[in-house]
């Protein structure tokens, strides 16, 4: 069954190539890349970085996690959040790091004198397991193909020396198709004529250590052979080249190749390593500019603003910054299908669906901009997926009696301020609801599995809802309790009083029926005091 098609999709014919300059470009095959940017800005921190850590697995926020960027370091509140002084820059480079969790790398752009907000994902370590150094063997990620195979006398420490005792071995896989926040970095590349854009097919960080802690490593002259789980939004190729993570400038670097294996669902590429890091197994694209606007709700141009594309299709992301007059130059894959948002501060825009073609084009032919929203009256809730059920729908039940929802989307410039700015019906997501005003009263958020899919079901797909709240970000998986035709699953309702304060309630329950919509009342709207 087929959704109506949503007012928000727009695609375009190839327009003539526009004569712009990139603030943050990222391109392949014949596409001109991005000049290099320095990531150790010398200066004096002269800006903020703040935000919050979430564990990928439960949603919740991580405490004690440290959080680096250059000489400048900060740890994580019991509610995951942080603040970093950092000098102002194009790529200011994050690292995030706790026992238990890969390490996880966010590339931003810092204004000067202004708080530049993100959100961090630590994925818990997947499996870990004790070789002896002299004789070799393997981890297995249990579930999944992710295998690290080291060989006999192939390790060293890397302080030079000698190992201590036996070596954990600890395997992350990272599904960058279910979420590319899970990637480090900003999927840039470097090569010897800057950094070009790739898109991940899948990844795994793996980290060594002996008795005593300390890092161990492939030793000089050896290698070791991965396993990296088949991820992706696009269709897989039979041979892919190896990226490596440097996590110090926030760059990934082209070593080696790797071949597809295995039989789907439980595909892999397979290759060999010199060192351990993030492994990715990635390919350059060629990408189009896709050029729009950002304004806020007063009509005023919004500069500074950061714009990012992220890949339907095709598993990659690539941001830019809007100029003094709000305008931006982004790129995206050459003939895929994508989103475009904005964030300024803890402010979000609406998300606007896109098909690129075969040159650059307006991100809306009738020169419409992105809108950022009230930070105190507005707030946006995403929904993502797996591969399996092929379509999942978001759905918010206003106080009045409203429904917003793929065959009644709303709107954001009238009545009832909210709208389903993203339909996906092919597997992953997103779909986005935007608010733009809201009403005094209680909403409430469901899923439902329009699929009818039961193989895995939202709970095994598996799907995940953030609600962004002013910078307040808060995550939900679903519950225990998934039935053979629970299609359904309330998520949270929210009430908002009449200054626009909102309280979050998480409900998460099961029903195999529709939930029942407030009866229709007239809307009143807060104001923020």
């Amino acid at each position: 069954m087929q959704h109506p098609s949503s007012s928000s999709f727009l695609a375009w014919a190839a327009a003539p190539a526009l004569a712009v300059s990139l603030l943050l470009t990222a391109c392949g095959g014949d596409d001109a890349p991005a000049p290099a940017t320095g990531t150790e800005n010398p200066q004096a921190p002269n800006s903020t970085v703040a935000g919050t850590v979430l564990d990928t697995a439960t949603g919740k926020p991580v405490g004690g996690v440290t959080v680096k960027s250059g000489t400048q370091t900060a740890t994580t509140d019991n509610d995951g959040r942080f603040t970093v002084p950092v000098a102002a820059g194009t790529r200011t480079v994050l690292t995030f790091n706790k026992t238990a969790y890969a390490e996880n790398v966010v590339v931003t752009h810092a204004v000067a004198q202004q708080t530049t907000t993100v959100t961090a994902q630590l994925l818990p370590v997947a499996a870990s397991g004790v070789v002896d150094p002299a004789a070799g063997g393997s981890v297995t990620v249990p579930g999944s193909s992710a295998r690290v195979t080291l060989p006999a006398a192939a390790l060293a420490r890397a302080d030079g020396l000698p190992i201590s005792g036996s070596v954990t071995v600890s395997v992350t896989p990272i599904d960058p198709a279910v979420n590319p926040a899970y990637m480090p970095g900003d999927f840039r590349a470097r090569t010897t004529a800057g950094l070009s854009s790739i898109e991940s097919y899948g990844a795994m960080t793996v980290t060594l250590a002996d008795t005593t802690g300390a890092r161990v490593n492939i030793a000089t002259g050896k290698s070791a052979t991965v396993r990296i789980p088949l991820s992706t939004r696009g269709t897989p190729t039979n041979s892919i080249p190896l990226f490596w993570f440097d996590a110090t400038k926030g760059e990934w670097v082209e070593e080696g190749t790797a071949t597809l294996a295995g039989t789907a669902p439980n595909q892999y590429y397979e290759g060999t390593v010199t060192h351990f890091t993030t492994w990715n197994a990635d390919q350059y694209v060629n990408t189009v500019n896709i050029t729009g606007c950002l304004k806020d709700e007063a009509g005023a141009a919004v500069a500074n603003a950061r714009i990012v594309t992220d890949g339907i299709d095709y598993s990659g992301t690539a941001s830019a910054i809007t100029d003094a007059a709000g305008n931006f130059v982004v790129p995206m894959k050459r003939q895929a299908n994508g989103t475009v948002t904005a964030q300024s501060g803890v402010r979000f825009s609406n998300t606007v669906s896109v098909t690129s073609g075969t040159a650059d084009a307006p991100l809306s032919p009738t020169g419409a901009c992105l809108v950022l929203s009230n930070a105190a009256t507005g707030l946006t809730i995403k929904l993502t997926w797996g591969r399996s059920p092929s379509d999942v729908d978001s759905h918010l039940f206003a106080p009045n009696g409203d429904h917003v929802y793929f065959a009644a989307d709303g709107s954001l410039t009238a009545a009832p301020f909210a709208a389903l700015d993203v339909d996906d019906m092919s597997s992953y997501g997103p779909e986005v609801i935007t608010v733009r005003r809201l009403m005094v009263g209680t909403y409430r958020y469901a899923v439902n599995n329009f699929s009818e899919d039961t193989g895995p079901g939202l709970t095994g797909s598996p799907t995940r809802v953030e609600l962004n709240n002013a910078g307040a970000v808060s995550v939900f998986t679903p519950p225990a309790g998934e039935g053979a035709n629970t299609w359904w699953w309330t998520v949270f309702s929210f009430t908002v009083d009449a200054q626009c304060r909102i309280t979050v309630t998480p409900i998460q329950t099961w029903s195999a029926t529709d939930p029942v919509e407030a009866p229709n009342t007239p809307a009143t709207y807060c104001t923020a005091s």
